[in-house]
């Protein structure tokens, strides 16, 4: 009877601790992505429903310049007013241009700004880039992770800031033009010479949803010691979380992206080149980098709640230490 007891006992324990694991990780499962988000007006929904239209045939690659790309410019645009997000400037267009062999294009970054709590005139500058490679006849390369995942990760994060306020003022970045040399970030920093020095930190996202198989969520920093305490740092690296967040990113198998170099492979490279210290998280490349595959059927759903869960929770700390 006492055995009887003790594994009834042992039962429940492992039960308790079954459910307290599963509501920490429940994002964490792979392999049970129709069970998932089933909340009517959940974050995790919502953040799932940005990434789905933004990567949607609608928007036809969301290539700079094109009506696609505008679409995608006007949808941010409505999600920062439904939000009562301010723009950083009188509009939250903020236009550029540039020539090509044949023709002149012009892009547009969507810039939003939420008022810090303590440190109004310091800011944490948050940056995705929307645009994408566009389309080659009745190929459209949807970019779903490339870089749908950071913009609808970044809207998602506007809507939670907006609702409880960093310390630092943050500045919303959504580029244009990334794909293309960084035209976007570039224009943004053309554009705000005041704004430089008062810029603390930059953290990009791009690249946060992965393939099927992605397992890890990756990140590089530089300058990062400028501004938080060594022990900060290393207190950061060292969160546990229920995907794993690891420094650095693998070297490429393909041919065409053997010598990567990360610091400058996405929009926080301006920011790095202006000594401004960044923190950049994405997965790296994948097999459906830059490929029609780089669909919303093809990302890691669950990873990708995870990942954006993870990041929200080092802006938070960062905020709260530098």
């Amino acid at each position: 009877m006492r055995q009887f007891i003790a594994m009834i006992s042992l039962k429940s324990y492992l039960v308790i601790i079954l459910i307290v694991f599963s509501s920490a990780c429940s994002i964490a499962n792979h392999t049970e992505k129709s069970r998932l988000y089933k909340l009517n007006n959940a974050p995790d929904e919502l953040v799932l429903k940005h990434l789905h239209y933004l990567s949607s045939d609608a928007l036809n690659g969301r290539r700079i310049g094109t009506a696609g790309g505008k679409l995608a410019q006007d949808y941010i645009v409505r999600q920062l007013q439904f939000d009562n997000i301010k723009p950083l400037a009188k509009n939250y267009l903020s236009a550029f241009s540039f020539n090509s062999l044949f023709k002149s294009t012009q892009g547009h970054n969507v810039v939003g700004y939420i008022k810090g709590t303590e440190f109004p005139n310091s800011f944490i500058v948050l940056s995705a880039h929307f645009d994408h490679i566009g389309s080659q006849g009745s190929k459209i390369f949807n970019g779903a992770d490339d870089n749908a995942s950071g913009t609808a990760a970044l809207l998602y994060y506007a809507k939670r800031l907006k609702e409880s306020p960093l310390r630092y003022s943050v500045v919303l970045l959504f580029t244009d033009g990334e794909e293309l040399n960084l035209k976007g970030a570039n224009a943004f920093v053309k554009q705000n010479p005041q704004l430089l020095s008062n810029i603390v930190l930059n953290i990009n996202l791009d690249m946060i949803a992965g393939a099927a198989n992605t397992k890890h969520l990756r990140y590089i920093s530089r300058g990062l010691d400028k501004v938080l305490a060594r022990d900060k740092i290393l207190a950061l690296q060292q969160q546990a979380y229920p995907i794993q967040l690891k420094s650095g990113f693998r070297p490429s198998n393909r041919r065409d992206q053997k010598n990567i170099k990360w610091e400058i492979s996405s929009d926080h490279g301006v920011f790095y080149r202006q000594k401004i210290p960044f923190i950049y998280y994405g997965v790296g490349n994948h097999k459906n980098y830059h490929q029609t595959t780089d669909s919303y059927e093809n990302i890691n759903q669950a990873f990708f709640i995870a990942a954006v869960a993870v990041i929200y929770h080092q802006i938070g700390f960062i905020d709260r230490n530098l």
